[in-house]
């Protein structure tokens, strides 16, 4: 084991890796996010050598970074049933932000060394988890001034929309997209008929034409 694992610095994170993923399968969430750690945890500083092995190792934290934040969602989920639970809801949440945020610094440093579809996969599974954390952080936090909510909901149409622009078809973000225009729309500003509101008008067309191209400037 010694030496398959300085041969390979990921034989153990993958291996732990597998371990969180079969807790969270049978719904020990918390489990999984012991997994995932220990697999973080694992990884040396330095580990992998040329572009190769660095990008595998980004790649491999991103992925780690991803699953746990998936279950800080799970977690913040739970405890959303629960008003005694208000503040651990919140952290799970910021959890989940926090991770989804080192996994996207992660894809940005393996920039086009990996895959593209396999980076974008990822990319677009953080994003949304981002985003949802960001829309539900900004409709359960008691303590979120009109400004922060707005903040949080700009900061959640921007990661869908980015998502979007290259899964044009996700109907789970464009529901959500949904979601946050109507939400927006029902604050004080109304900014929700307008940036927002125009974006999925744009993104909606796009959709419709079956173009793979950016999101137009205009309608």
């Amino acid at each position: 084991m010694a030496t398959q694992s300085s041969a390979d610095p990921l034989l153990q994170a993958d291996d732990l890796k597998r371990q969180g993923n079969d807790a969270f399968r049978k719904g020990d969430i918390q489990s999984a996010v012991e997994g995932y750690t220990a697999a973080l945890q694992s990884i040396p500083m330095n580990g992998g050598t040329g572009s190769s092995g660095k990008s595998n190792t980004m790649m491999m934290e991103s992925t780690l970074f991803s699953n746990r934040a998936m279950c800080h969602l799970k977690i913040a989920e739970t405890k959303g049933s629960s008003t005694n639970n208000s503040n651990d809801m919140q952290q799970s949440l910021k959890d989940c932000i926090e991770d989804c945020n080192s996994a996207l610094d992660r894809l940005d440093l393996v920039g086009s060394d990996s895959s593209s579809s396999n980076s974008n996969n990822l990319r677009g599974k953080v994003l949304y988890r981002r985003a949802k954390a960001l829309v539900t952080t900004s409709q359960t936090n008691i303590h979120s001034t009109d400004d922060d909510k707005e903040e949080n909901l700009n900061a959640a149409a921007k990661d869908l929309l980015q998502l979007l622009s290259f899964d044009a078809n996700n109907k789970e973000a464009a529901a959500l997209l949904r979601a946050v225009r109507t939400l927006h729309g029902n604050m004080g500003g109304g900014l929700g008929r307008s940036r927002i509101s125009r974006a999925l008008d744009l993104l909606r067309g796009r959709m419709t034409n079956g173009t793979n191209n950016t999101i137009a400037s205009r309608d």
